[in-house]
């Protein structure tokens, strides 16, 4: 009873050629990825590009990169270093750019980099992510996703735990490609690594308001320094408040209003030169509204020959559902969707430097909980409603040793463990439609363990090679689930229950790396690596649980990458390319299979045999006048099944109903094909003063499906910031407008019943003033 995978129109023969067009790319590349940050602390090590300096004039009001290339540091590959020295496509949001653009959470940040989509899951308060076309679109929260979330190299499997809003952060590294010889998980898609700012060696303070269209307002701020030669601490916060931009025509009220608060605490704790404790405590609590849904299209789930009309507008929704639901669910009949979000955590890091290694362990602690409720029929009818109720806990520990000497071999190993425990229960009201609710209850425990190697050593100055190896072992168990339901709050089908079911795997991922240096200021890279998900279980609405608890299996995939960083310093122009091929083993899709009984469609989980991907990424940044900063990313992505069916209908035989299969080979993976990204701002210097002016713009093309209902189309918004301060000076005001020709988009497009054909809205235009103090 949801939106079943469907897959776009059009076969790409040419994408059989990808192989030979990788290898041909190899010897000729000056092909991808671009990342710049703020500045770190400390210089690279082995640092690509040396700065210009008749460039380096710069106001550090304004907070701008002024006619000069950046020197960034970075932890992706758990050293510092520069991303230009890094054979891996990833790119760098500095705090700056999460300030000008305001980016207060995960969502927003599809618009700062290329290849990277976020949507929020049939618009649950679950977000999918996927980048360069490796997603998995799931509102349950019981499988990991194929993208990696770490904060703080704390990786989070759960997908709502970390939906948290983003503040006091010092950058985000978005990795595409497979991750795991690194990491605490391992992916298929990418990892997003949130580094948040850290205690200071002197007093310092901040704070910043703001308030914008709609109502809304947030209020931010942070406390550093030390409190003695060994201990400091950071303690920062954030509250995000009202901003409802959608509308109910029928009850004449508004939905959407914002009701956030976080919390973090830092504290760094150095006994001697040669150990360091690190610990994080932190938490956030979110009491917003849901976001609605709209019918884009007439509501024919009850009737298509007399069917409930289309909304009149993208901003409006409407909500409510049957007595009874409200009584299973424990709501109002009238009640405004909601999602309620709690997490919760701590992590403890020790460093101990020894004369030729360093020994790192890092464990950690988090919780979260998820309460929502859903209407995603637009009408005050129960066709389509639904409420999560979500508990989850997740304990990690990561013991790892690095080499810490200067010579040419650098090494890295270690083991992780990982446990997870969720319990869920999803309820479903469908009275108006078929006179019954569905109630599904389960338990889960997950345990990871794994080791994993890595090693790069300097053939000569200008040639490294890199190679690492993890082998992970995943046992997943699903406990006790329930798929019940209910006609008049009884249960009608009480048998339809699994005590048990349980899936494990053991499997390797690998990479394998040449980084060569033509010339001082630019390198050359090939990359293969392989990267594995987790496999699961679908928990969906069913009338029986054994044919939907039936385990998908994990999904490979082998990636193959050549690119090109480079730096002019001459005309501070930074440009990096990449393009890449992707053979993928076992994809995990959405497709569906019909109730034998009833003949209803039913969710559920499959593999894809085999498929593959390619495209490519650049990015660009110059700075052609000492105040001017202009920068621009794209993203081309492509690919298709090369061996699917997928079930598409079914048909009664013997009083039975059975699920008509299509062969889909041939037909292209859903994804915008050509994402772009860019900005460009300049600083002018009136007397004693800064002001900053810049406009920047995102731009996707249309997610093009088999079934019209979930083609995306295509959208571009663009978006200003301005800024005033003094040189130097302790305060900022600021102005940021999004979406500034107030474009109208949707975000995700689907259907949760057949015939009820909903969209979520993106965003109109909206302005904000934000004031902004350090002491």
């Amino acid at each position: 009873m949801y939106d079943a995978v469907i897959f776009p129109l059009y076969k790409t023969t040419f994408l059989r050629k990808g192989r030979i067009a990788l290898m041909a790319g190899a010897a000729l590349m000056p092909l991808p990825n671009i990342g710049w940050a703020q500045e770190a602390e400390g210089p690279p090590k082995t640092p690509v590009t040396k700065i210009e300096k008749k460039h380096q004039k710069a106001s550090k009001a304004a907070g701008q990169n002024t006619g000069r290339v950046e020197d960034i540091v970075v932890t992706s590959e758990r050293r510092a270093q520069s991303p230009q020295n890094i054979g891996t496509s990833i790119s760098v949001i500095s705090s700056k750019v999460l300030e000008n653009r305001n980016i207060n959470n995960v969502f927003d940040l599809q618009y700062a980099t290329p290849s990277l989509q976020i949507q929020p899951s049939y618009g649950s308060g679950q977000y999918t992510y996927t980048i360069r076309g490796v997603g998995f679109n799931n509102y349950s929260s019981n499988n990991s996703p194929t993208v990696g979330i770490y904060i703080d190299e704390v990786a989070n499997p759960i997908p709502f735990g970390v939906n948290g809003m983003m503040f006091d952060m010092q950058r985000v590294e978005v990795l595409r490609g497979p991750q795991g010889t690194l990491y605490g998980r391992n992916t298929t898609g990418g990892a997003i690594n949130y580094i948040t700012n850290k205690p200071t060696k002197t007093l310092k303070a901040g704070i910043a308001a703001q308030y914008g269209r709609f109502d809304s307002g947030k209020v931010d701020g942070y406390i550093s320094g030390p409190i003695n030669d060994k201990l400091s601490f950071r303690l920062s916060g954030q509250t995000q408040q009202g901003g409802a931009w959608q509308y109910n025509p029928d009850r004449h009220t508004h939905l959407g209003n914002v009701n956030k608060g976080a919390s973090r605490l830092l504290v760094d704790y150095t006994p001697t030169n040669t150990l360091k404790f690190e610990w994080n405590l932190h938490g956030s609590r979110d009491r917003s509204d849901a976001i609605g849904p709209y019918a884009w299209g007439p509501i024919t789930s009850l009737s298509k020959t007399d069917p409930l009309p289309a909304s009149t507008s993208r901003y409006h929704t409407r909500w409510g559902t049957s007595e009874q639901f409200a009584k299973e669910v424990g709501i109002n009949a009238d009640q405004k969707p909601y999602s309620h979000i709690d997490t919760g955590g701590s992590s403890l890091r020790m460093d101990k430097q020894f004369k030729n290694f360093t020994l790192t362990n890092l464990v950690s602690y988090d919780y979260m909980q998820r309460n929502e409720y859903d209407n995603f029929d637009d009408s005050e009818l129960s066709l389509a409603d639904v409420a999560f109720r979500t508990r989850a806990n997740v304990v990690a520990d990561e013991l790892r040793f690095s080499s810490n000497t200067s010579g040419r071999l650098h090494w890295i190993g270690g083991i992780y463990y990982g446990h997870q425990w969720l319990n869920d229960r999803y309820q479903s009201g469908f009275e108006a439609l078929y006179n019954t609710d569905g109630d599904v209850r389960y338990s889960q425990e997950v345990n990871t363990i794994s080791g994993f190697g890595q090693v790069q050593y300097d053939v000569t100055p200008k040639l490294q090679l890199v190679g690492g190896i993890r082998i992970e072992h995943e046992k997943r168990t699903l406990n006790n689930a329930y798929a019940h339901y209910l006609t008049n709050g009884v249960v009608t089908n009480p048998q339809n229950y699994v005590a048990k079911q349980s899936q494990d795997y053991t499997l390797p991922s690998a990479k394998f790396s040449v980084q060569y240096h033509p010339l001082s200021h630019d390198m050359l890279y090939f990359t293969f690596s392989k990267g594995i998900k987790s496999g699961g279980f679908t928990v969906y609405n069913t009338s029986d649980v054994n044919q939907m608890t039936n385990p998908f299996k994990p999904e490979q995939l082998y990636a193959f990458e050549v690119g090109n960083k480079l730096i002019i310093p001459k005309y501070n122009i930074k440009f990096n390319a990449d393009f890449f091929y992707y053979d993928y083993y076992d994809r995990q899709v959405q497709s569906k299979v019909y109730s034998p009984t009833t003949g209803s469609a039913i969710g559920l989980f499959v593999n894809a045999p085999k498929s593959h991907m390619f495209g490519g990424e650049y990015e660009f940044s110059w700075s052609p006048l000492p105040d001017l900063h202009i920068s621009q990313s794209g993203a081309y992505v492509t690919g298709a099944y090369d061996k699917f069916s997928t079930v598409v209908g079914a048909q009664k035989v013997n009083g039975i109903w059975t699920g008509i299969s299509q062969n889909v080979s041939g037909r292209t993976i859903d994804v915008p094909h050509f994402t772009a990204n860019g900005s460009v701002d300049y600083t002018w210097h009136t007397g004693r003063y800064d002001v900053v002016t810049g406009v920047d713009y995102s731009l996707r093309t249309t997610d093009h499906s088999l079934n019209a209902v979930n083609v995306l189309p295509g959208y571009t918004l663009w978006g200003g910031y301005i800024s005033f301060a003094p040189h130097n000076g302790p305060w900022k005001i600021e102005g940021i407008g999004r979406n500034i020709t107030n474009k109208h988009y949707d975000v995700t497009r689907g259907y949760f019943v057949g015939g009820d054909n909903i969209a979520v809205a993106g965003l109109p235009a909206t302005w904000e003033v934000r004031l902004r103090a350090d002491f």
